[in-house]
């Protein structure tokens, strides 16, 4: 919320006090507000009492009011003292302010002015770029970061996993912008959080894309008229080398990189899901019916080259979720890429997804020809030996969740493949309502507690008249859930079992953890997390045993995990 917002809402509520009362020692040393540079405090619009932004936010808070007996003296570059403090067109300030002028300056003893010393910025440090023979064990992903809540937790949390790469996968900063200034300082505000430079000086490899608030305008594409800048400013906040053809040459973000030694290879490809995408709802531009695009045809020739090479684990990184199937609440109509229909429906059909409902936020979904190309792509490169697994990670939810989706068989593209995903999203965030999704990750159930982890449950299943999302032990001694249910969504006697827990086999795999507090931590389904506050994601692959955990942490455990074979 704006500082300004903030007071007004103070002469109105007792929720003015939120902000809390600092020592000078929590304050950035140089912040900007209404368009002047402060070395020091203000009390501009804050009724008499002297304030700063704050390094790091305290109880959601980003600015605070300051104790002056804290506040230390400052001089200008004659070495004279500045007055404390300087008055100047109804404002007090301690320290130095740009204020009509072009250099920090304040008011000395005699009345007269003077500059003072600019206080440079602290050097920023850099993002560790991944080598190309270090195979990858552990990666870790994470999406939408904010300055709040239990961020500080949850990212000390992650350092501590040493994982060999991180990615990030949009929102990485909130921009919101087309002034590049702006832009550029919120990058530099995130280098330069306290909790952000451990995360740098830990140097855990980095790769990443970006999402709508990063790129710039929220659910925009390539109507966006600062795509370009927004790119440059991008490729220096995570300090891709100059020779990377991004610089230059290539319009978008996408990237790949090969990780690994021959025989224990990751493929790790990060699409731009931005620069070149068609407008979703009429709001965003003009529609394009079926020649609706998310990637652009230059990125999907270069996607479909990068599936044509040999690995064992393909990771695909995209700032928007991939599996969610489309939001079946609106009027079909109402999608820009509908169109005629007719590539819309069939898409649709090919996936087995005419009747299914997922989310009403952004997703591939709301172009179902884009998504069904994507998803045959991969099936094709798994059944043509050129990966033995299909992984998608995804951010800009604002919840954690575990996906999965089994591709129909086709006769161009193969047999049905399963293909999973990973949501982290995100640091400092929290969103506890239930969220519509058919293609979470099954949770499996035995038949009447006889310990074989066969039968998927039936979410959500009404029981003695209350519908329920997840796994209950209302009059049960476990966890368990209804495995049949009729057209009203009841159970069906006799047709329940006990939940799959921790170290059961379940088609496919092995479930991993389930937190003894899952019920805090999401509104029913274990594999939406989404009350927890800071989430993020990892992918651990076991090159021994053939095995893959995808985990959704938070800042406090393994909220859940399932583990899979490759």
């Amino acid at each position: 919320m704006k500082k300004t917002l903030s007071i007004m809402v103070a002469l109105f509520s007792s929720a003015a006090l939120a902000e809390p009362e600092v020592h000078y020692e929590a304050c950035k040393k140089r912040f900007s507000y209404m368009g002047t540079d402060y070395q020091g405090t203000t009390d501009r619009n804050n009724s008499g009492s002297q304030w700063c932004y704050l390094q790091e936010a305290i109880d959601g808070a980003t600015w605070g009011h300051v104790r002056n007996e804290t506040i230390p003296q400052f001089t200008t570059v004659q070495g004279e003292r500045c007055q404390t403090p300087s008055q100047y067109q109804g404002e007090s300030f301690y320290g130095c302010s740009t204020r009509n002028h072009s250099a920090p300056w304040c008011y000395v003893a005699d009345g007269s002015w003077q500059e003072c010393a600019p206080v440079p910025p602290p050097e920023l440090l850099k993002h560790t770029q991944p080598q190309q023979s270090k195979r990858l064990d552990r990666i870790a992903l994470g999406s939408c970061f904010k300055t709040k809540g239990d961020m500080p937790e949850a990212l000390a949390r992650l350092i501590s996993h040493q994982p060999d790469l991180f990615l990030w996968l949009g929102d990485n900063i909130y921009a919101d912008t087309q002034d590049m200034k702006v832009m550029r300082q919120k990058y530099d505000d995130k280098k330069q959080n306290p909790h952000y430079r451990q995360f740098l000086a830990a140097q855990i490899p980095v790769m990443a894309t970006w999402d709508d608030h990063d790129f710039g305008r929220n659910n925009d594409g390539k109507h966006y008229p600062k795509r370009e800048q927004a790119q440059q400013e991008y490729l220096r906040h995570f300090d891709i080398p100059e020779t990377d053809p991004r610089h230059q040459q290539q319009q978008g973000i996408y990237e790949a990189k090969m990780l690994g030694p021959s025989g224990e290879r990751t493929h790790v490809i990060t699409l731009d899901a931005r620069y070149f995408r068609s407008p979703t709802f009429s709001q965003y531009g003009q529609c394009e019916g079926e020649q609706s695009t998310i990637l652009g045809e230059q990125q999907w020739q270069w996607l479909e080259h990068q599936l044509q090479q040999p690995a064992q684990v393909t990771l695909i990184a995209s700032g928007i979720q991939v599996l969610p199937p489309l939001h079946q609440q609106r009027s079909r109509s109402s999608y820009c890429a509908y169109g005629d229909g007719q590539a819309f429906e069939d898409a649709l059909s090919s996936m087995q997804e005419q009747t299914m409902s997922g989310t009403s936020y952004e997703s591939w979904a709301e172009m179902p020809a884009q998504r069904a190309r994507l998803l045959r792509l991969v099936q094709q490169a798994v059944n043509e030996g050129r990966t033995q697994a299909v992984i998608f990670l995804s951010g800009d939810q604002h919840w954690g969740e575990l996906l999965q989706k089994k591709i129909p068989a086709s006769a161009e593209y193969g047999k049905a493949v399963t293909v999973y995903e990973v949501t982290a999203s995100g640091f400092g965030q929290n969103w506890p309502y239930h969220i519509e999704n058919p293609l979470r990750m099954p949770i499996y159930a035995d038949h009447q507690g006889d310990g074989v982890y066969r039968h998927q449950c039936q979410l959500p299943f009404t029981y003695a008249g209350v519908t329920y999302q997840g796994c209950i032990t209302r009059d049960h001694d476990k966890p368990w859930c209804y495995t049949e249910t009729d057209a009203n969504g009841k159970g069906v006697a006799q047709q329940w079992g006990n939940c799959a827990g921790s170290g059961a086999q379940i088609p496919g795999g092995e479930v991993g953890t389930v937190s003894n507090n899952i019920s805090r931590l999401s509104t029913g389904n274990r594999h939406l997390i989404n009350k927890s506050g800071s989430n993020y994601g990892m992918v651990d692959i076991d090159w021994q045993q053939r095995t893959i955990t995808l985990s959704i942490e938070t800042a406090d455990e393994q909220a859940v995990s399932t583990i899979i074979n490759f």
